[in-house]
């Protein structure tokens, strides 16, 4: 009886039927699949005027009431959401459709909007008069801050395994016997093992106020830190903020840093003499975060690291994201980092799935993909496994959606090398003028609404999830 005791007190699983394994490698028990997770998007844009030079007036934003967009940082900028959806084209549909509205209500005040991560010409922000912005200046830096405003990303949300997110303390769940909490931990690794591939795919701004700083200059200046060369960036010197994360082992270590952070940030603001701010007194550990891959207060996994983009790419890469998380989810597939070659990556040997280290990833493969893209043949190799392994999960209805990215991958063309191409034809290489920083802007601003429409037929033959 002592024993007994002794062992329920202590839970020794493996010793009372339940092996320990089971919990660090689970497997599908049940023929009828785990619900489906919710997705959503956010996509920021620039507003620009009629002769290509980005708007600072503001005007567009208060015309748009009734649509689903909300004010971004610096009055230039706009952000168009959607309602999240369990069936993706759902989602994207509804995207879509917002953006033709506001598309059309740009169109009719003489606006543009250019899809892309940053504006190719001079860009000085003029930001909202929030106290938010200003601590965020304050604590970040003035110059550093400047580039919040010069910076246009898209953002994707997958739910939360179930019962890991607490709604009430907007806040995960510790569970120390679920099988779910592993795939948390898978889930949030494969997302910033494949955040080099994402980044190049979405790839569209080798321009930054009229100089050329690399194929995606705005993971350079938005990340900035030391693993990019690039110290000015808006979180250069405060990584754990908003540089790409380390992977995580146990749940147990995620809440640790995500605790570590929240009090850290708070510190911060203490020290900028703004302890008696609600942002200081918050208790929300889950809100003071700008990393790539983060756990968002909303109950979701938040993808954040790649270039704004045309909507056709952007759902290519939406749909390998979706249905990479619902492969690791469902069907409690374990994400192993390895020391691998590239050709090895996302490899997968029964439910395991093989990753290269974090040191390969963030030190290496990140900076490759910013500076040289797809003309770097890892970065090829690693884009194509990742691909390849997408392509053999994903439904059949959805493949179309993919088919944009193939392509891109097959000529090395991104958009940011389309630009760049076009550059060079005029004769320009490290820097353009402002005159062709306009050019281009509204040839593209109108080669993005084309696109619109082209992609919102392509989703409506996507009936089912």
């Amino acid at each position: 009886m002592c024993l007994k005791k002794f062992l329920n007190k202590n839970k020794i699983q493996f010793l009372m039927g339940k092996k320990l394994t089971e919990f660090f490698i689970p497997k599908k028990r049940h023929k009828i699949p785990l619900k489906r997770s919710m997705s959503g998007y956010e996509t920021e844009m620039f507003i620009l005027k009629n002769d290509g030079s980005i708007d600072h007036s503001d005007v567009l934003l208060p015309k748009a009431k009734g649509l689903s967009v909300v004010p971004e940082c610096a009055k230039s900028m706009i952000e168009v959401l959607c309602l999240p959806h369990k069936r993706l084209s759902s989602t994207s549909l509804s995207l879509v459709n917002n953006l033709i509205d506001l598309n059309e209500l740009a169109r009719a005040n003489q606006r543009y909007l250019y899809p892309f991560a940053t504006y190719p010409g001079v860009n000085g922000p003029v930001f909202r008069d929030k106290q938010w912005y200003a601590i965020k200046r304050q604590v970040l830096g003035k110059e550093r801050f400047e580039y919040a405003g010069k910076c246009c990303g898209y953002h994707q949300h997958y739910a939360l395994p179930r019962g890991m997110y607490n709604p009430k303390t907007k806040f995960l769940n510790y569970k120390t016997r679920s099988k779910v909490k592993r795939t948390l931990i898978d889930s949030y690794n494969l997302l910033n093992a494949i955040d080099p591939v994402i980044t190049v795919l979405l790839q569209s701004s080798p321009f930054i106020d009229g100089r050329h700083l690399a194929k995606d200059s705005r993971t350079v200046v938005y990340r900035g830190g030391q693993k990019l060369n690039f110290m000015e960036g808006l979180y250069g010197a405060h990584q754990f903020f908003g540089g790409l994360s380390p992977y995580k082992q146990t749940l147990s270590d995620l809440i640790s840093t995500l605790k570590r952070k929240h009090e850290k940030w708070r510190k911060m603001l203490r020290d900028n003499g703004f302890g008696q701010t609600k942002f200081a007194k918050s208790e929300n550990i889950l809100h003071f975060s700008w990393n790539p891959v983060k756990v968002n207060p909303k109950g979701t996994l938040e993808y954040r690291g790649g270039d704004m983009n045309y909507m056709s790419n952007i759902f290519g890469v939406a749909t390998m994201i979706k249905f990479a998380l619902r492969e690791i989810q469902r069907n409690f597939m374990l994400v192993v980092p390895m020391d691998i070659e590239m050709k090895e990556a996302f490899k997968v040997e029964g439910n395991l799935v093989f990753i290269p280290p974090q040191t390969v990833v963030r030190k290496e493969m990140q900076k490759l993909s910013a500076y040289e893209g797809l003309a770097n043949k890892k970065i090829k190799i690693y884009t194509e496994q990742f691909f390849k392994f997408v392509k053999g999960i994903t439904q059949k209805d959805y493949l179309p959606l993919l088919k944009p990215l193939k392509r891109m991958i097959r000529t090395r063309t991104t958009v940011s090398e389309e630009i760049l191409k076009k550059a060079r034809k005029k004769g320009y290489t490290e820097k353009i003028p402002e005159s062709f920083a306009k050019e281009i802007s509204v040839f593209y601003a109108e080669k993005f609404s084309r696109d619109l429409y082209k992609t919102k037929e392509l989703l409506e033959k996507v009936h089912v999830d």
